[in-house]
Order: C-alpha cells, then structure tokens, then sequence
C-alpha cells in the first residue's frame, strides 16, 4: 500500500453524508416530537388523542438520539486533527454551553408554561410564572411545569462526553489507532453487548449518559480509517435486514425491560445506524448549497425546535379536531417558526454566538461552498 493509500483509508476529509444524516436526524425531530403529543405515553407537555401512528413511531425512533450522538464523535476526530485539546473543548464550551445557557433561562420556560396550563389548568400570568418556575425546586416533573433541561439535555451530555474523552481521542488520533474488528461485518456486531451492558448503570435525569458516550466513541471509531466505512457500505443490505427484524422484535416485546428485550432494542439500534451510514454514504455523499446552509441551520432549530411545537400543539389542540389534521398542523407550524425564528437570529452577530453559531456573518458561511466549511458545534 502506497503512503497515500494509506493515509486516504486512515480517516481522510470529512465525509458530506456525516452532515447529510445529522440534518436529517434533525429534521427528524418534528415528526417525532410531535408524535409525542399523540402517542399512549401519557407524559409529554401537552397530549391530545392517542392514535396507532404515534404510538408506533415513538417506539421505533430509538435510534435517532444515539444518531446524533455516533455523527458528533466521528466529527470530533476530524476536529481532533487540526485541534489541540484545549482549543477543541474551548469551542465546544462556547457553541454548546452558550446555547445551552440562553435555553434554559429563555427557550425552555414557555415549555412548561404550556405545560402548566394544559395538565393543571394555571391561568396566572407568564410573569408570575416565571417567578414561580425559577424559585421552586420541590416539583422536577418537566411536563407539568417544573424546572427542567428539557430537550436540550442532550447538548449538556454532548460538551460532557465530548471533554470527558478528548484526551482519549486525541491520544488515540496521534497513534494512528484504527479497530480492525470494526472492518469486518459479524464483530462489527459486538458493541450491541458493551451497549446492553451500559444500559444498567445508572441514569441521570432518565438519561443514559454512559450509553450515549459509547454512541459518541464508536463514532469517533469509525472515522479512524475508511476501510471501516468500506466494509459498512459493503454489508448495508444485511445491518439493514438486521435492523428491521430487531424493530419488529421491539415492537412485539412492547417496551419491556429484560435483559432479552434491551438487547434486541440495542441490536436493532446499532445496526440501523450501521445501515443509515452505508446507505447514507453510498447515496448522500454530494454536496450542495442545501446541505450547506442545513449544517448551519440543524444545530439552532435543535435549540428552538420543541417550544414552538409544544406552543404550537396547545393551539391546536384546543381549536382543530383529532386526527391527522392536528398532526401535520402542529409539525408544520413548529418547523416554520423555528426556520423563522432562526433566519432573524443569524443575521446579528450576539444572537448568532447566543445559538452557538459564533459571529461570523451568514454570507460568509453559506458563501463557502462546503460543507466542511459551515460552522457546527458537534
């Protein structure tokens, strides 16, 4: 092998269809969170009349998290790589941690404001509210108003795991360390049994974080050599088949929490991302001014996303009937909102470092043509 061929197959440039599947797993958030409305789990924020549809949608999207998750530590060893480790987690302070900030003072109240309203009837003022909400720790239950992350844990366990295992992933991008297990198809399989086996350590705020952090370094993992990817690629139709027999296993434990049934629900989890990657790389690997400007756009309508969908959901269901209807109304409005909502605040340079976007003006950044130019805080 050629010193080029070499260095090609040990992780070369970052790939556009990492940034194609982490827009579409944010763009995913719409149909699902809004499935939370409408699906049999009584918790969410606001909840209208249960439907088939819903229910199962929730079931099957436990995938899209450890998505997320997977794409941010194969982004951070592309980071790594022009990176130290104070400068990486420096950034990741201010692009997760600033947002992260202003959500929970400014995005997430309004959530429970709704949320106060549907399930206890509160009539008082946003002001009192406030007040009440910032003052009173006795109550956490975040879908009846109380003091919560919300959605946006996922930013604080994603800056947490990213600067908990820099100096790991550095150490082991400064070796040259690929996992030749991981280029073979049956031990690429392996991880489902260190998953499973996290999922029973204790979880904070509902929240597996041990589990996410696996996601994060498996992704990291992959990015270390090509081959890897080549042999994802290769073997797509089987994860794929995988995939769907382990959803239909899901579906037919019912959300029971046995051994047996988390090993399915992890089987079907891994590979599904394993078939997302090699379907996604053979298929989603060109670039475009669309997939430019999302790379920039995912991360802020992520911040702003479910406020709106919750405000959205209120409305709705106290003026549209049941069915599908209400469904696409609540998931419609919240997207347009959120790309609104978005379109004003990238234009000024203090909200733009508010959405963790930094303050480079959005003409330079779609005007890059890459994709590995746009700014993006995984």
């Amino acid at each position: 092998m050629t010193t080029a061929t070499a260095t090609s197959r040990r992780g070369g440039g970052r790939q556009n269809y990492i940034d194609w599947l982490r827009n579409l797993g944010i763009l995913f958030l719409f149909p699902y969170h809004t499935a939370r409305v409408f699906n049999d789990d009584a918790s969410f924020y606001v909840k209208g009349e249960v439907n088939t549809f819903s229910t199962v949608l929730v079931q099957l999207s436990y995938w899209f998290m450890p998505l997320l998750f997977l794409l941010a530590g194969s982004a951070s060893f592309y980071a790594l790589k022009r990176r130290s480790a104070g400068r990486y987690v420096s950034e990741r302070a201010s692009r997760l941690l600033v947002p992260l900030l202003f959500g929970v003072l400014v995005i997430v109240p309004p959530q429970a404001y709704y949320a106060l309203r549907f399930h206890r009837g509160y009539e008082g003022s946003y002001a009192a509210f406030l007040w009440r909400y910032f003052t009173d720790f006795s109550d956490w239950s975040e879908y009846e108003g109380g003091v919560s992350p919300a959605h946006l844990w996922f930013i604080l366990f994603l800056f947490l795991i990213s600067a908990a295992l820099v100096q790991p992933m550095l150490a082991l991008a400064r070796r040259g360390y690929t996992p030749r297990w991981l280029r073979r198809p049956l031990p690429a399989l392996l991880p489902v049994a260190l998953l499973t086996a996290l999922s029973y350590l204790p979880e904070v705020g509902g929240k597996n974080i041990f589990v996410f952090a696996a996601y994060f370094m498996l992704g990291f993992l992959i990015a270390t050599d090509d081959s890897i990817m080549d042999m994802v690629e290769r073997w797509r139709p089987m994860f794929l088949a995988l995939a769907v027999c382990g959803a239909a296993g899901v579906l037919l434990l019912g959300g029971q929490e046995t051994l047996p049934a988390t090993a399915v629900r992890d089987l079907a989890c891994w590979t599904a991302l394993l078939s997302m990657l090699g379907y996604g790389r053979r298929h989603l690997n060109g670039g475009s001014k669309a997939v430019t400007y999302c790379n920039e756009a995912a991360f802020p309508m992520y911040v702003l996303h479910q406020t709106f969908l919750v405000a959205a959901g209120f409305y709705v269901l106290q003026h549209a009937e049941a069915g599908p209807l209400s469904y696409v109304l609540i998931m419609i409005v919240s997207f347009a909102l959120s790309l609104i909502t978005y379109e004003i605040m990238r234009r000024w340079g203090l909200t733009r470092f508010i959405l963790g976007l930094g303050r480079q003006k959005p003409s330079a950044v779609v005007g890059s043509g890459s994709a590995g130019g746009a700014v993006r805080p995984s």
